[in-house]
């Protein structure tokens, strides 16, 4: 069998990079096999969610900031992976700016998680109230 239920951290980055390249090469071709992996995926971040120490009421902001950690990613290597600015990268971490669902996807594939994890609501700072 190709492809087994993922059990560390190096069969889970192992899978995530086959991912990637089938992604890049021709999803349509490799259909099934990118399916596979991304219920393999998914199946890893669901299990290891609790034991990482991600909680399911984390909000996104916190979610990103642990996942940043994690991968040892800077505002700036995270800006360029995923083609925005520093300075956008910057307001969403300080909470002056929601994460908007091109963002979403976009933190989701990087990181391979499901959308939801950046697509819940949480409220920002120093928002000025209508008046």
């Amino acid at each position: 069998m190709k492809y087994k239920r993922i059990y560390n951290i190096e069969k889970y980055n192992e899978y995530c990079k086959v991912y990637e390249k089938l992604m890049m090469k021709d999803s349509e071709k490799y259909a099934d096999e990118i399916d596979l992996l991304e219920l393999l995926i998914e199946d890893y971040d669901n299990r290891t969610i609790e034991s990482i120490g991600i909680q399911e009421d984390m909000n996104p902001i916190e979610t990103l900031q642990y996942l940043m950690e994690e991968h040892k990613l800077t505002k700036a290597e995270l800006a360029r992976q995923l083609i925005v600015s520093r300075q956008l990268i910057t307001e969403i971490l300080n909470y002056k700016r929601n994460i908007s669902k091109k963002m979403a996807i976009k933190l989701s594939n990087r990181f391979n998680m499901q959308q939801t994890a950046f697509s819940r609501e949480y409220e920002l700072k120093n928002k000025k109230k209508a008046a």
